[in-house]
Formats: C-alpha cells, structure tokens, sequence
C-alpha cells in the first residue's frame, strides 16, 4: 500500500551523507581551534568569526537534512526551521530532548543571521564549546536511523 503513513520511506541518502560530510568538517573546523577562553573569545574578532561561520553553516545543514527527511517521507511542510525537529521527534527520527536542543540551536542561528540582537559573545562561546555536541548527536541518530 503506498500513501499516508503505510508508505514505505524513499529517502535519498546520498543528500544525507553529503551534508553529514559538510556538519563534520565544519565541526573538526571548531574542534581544531584552541579554547582561548571566553575573555580572550570575546576580544578575538578572528576566532569569533571562525566559530560563527561554522556553527551556523552545520546547523543550517542540519536543518536541510530534516528539511529532506520531511519533504521525502511526506511529512507535511514544517512551518517553521524549528518544527522541523519537532516533527522528526514525532516520527521518532530523533529522540524528544534532542528536539528541544535543536530547536535551540535553531533559534541561535536565526539571531546571529537575523541580527535580531546584539550578539552575546558569552552565549557564542558556550554553544561553540558545550551545545555544538548536539548537533554532533543529531547526525549520529540520522545515521542510526537510516542506517548510513
């Protein structure tokens, strides 16, 4: 039977292991700069650049791959990035917490590309060295479920 929720998931992997790819590099990119220290980060207009280019280039691949699993598993069209993981939550792609931590990011991303506020450099520095392990995780339960 094809259709509805009796359909058999057609998703195209080799998009999904090409962003996993990309997350990964920009991820080594933030794991190979030193930790200079938040007093030192927030002096550093090198550092913070480098930081903020990767983290939000691997959140928005991260949003592009749920972004995919929806649009090819006929999920429905997300109204927004961040119930795009809410929606892979639902359909048990991801686990429930790891949806709150996305949503999270996502809400970063948008703020940094957005210019919503002035950036918090403190706020950069932590997500850069404790929450980019989400999006970490985040790949890891995409390969997991796919088994890719």
């Amino acid at each position: 039977m094809h259709g509805g929720s009796g359909r058999e998931q057609l998703i195209d992997n080799s998009i999904i292991l090409r962003k996993i790819e990309r997350i990964d590099t920009y991820l080594k990119q933030l794991g190979q700069k030193r930790d200079p220290g938040v007093k030192a980060f927030s002096k550093d207009t090198d550092i913070q650049s480098i930081v903020l280019f990767n983290l939000i280039q691997a959140i928005q691949a991260s949003i592009d791959i749920g972004a995919h699993i929806i649009s090819d598993s006929e999920w429905g069209v997300p109204g927004s990035q961040a119930d795009i993981f809410e929606i892979l939550a639902e359909h048990k792609i991801i686990p429930k917490q790891l949806s709150k931590l996305m949503i999270n990011m996502v809400g970063f991303r948008n703020r940094i590309v957005h210019e919503y506020e002035e950036i918090d450099l403190r706020i950069v520095y932590d997500v850069w060295r404790k929450n980019s392990k989400d999006i970490e995780k985040f790949c890891k339960s995409v390969v997991t479920k796919y088994k890719l």
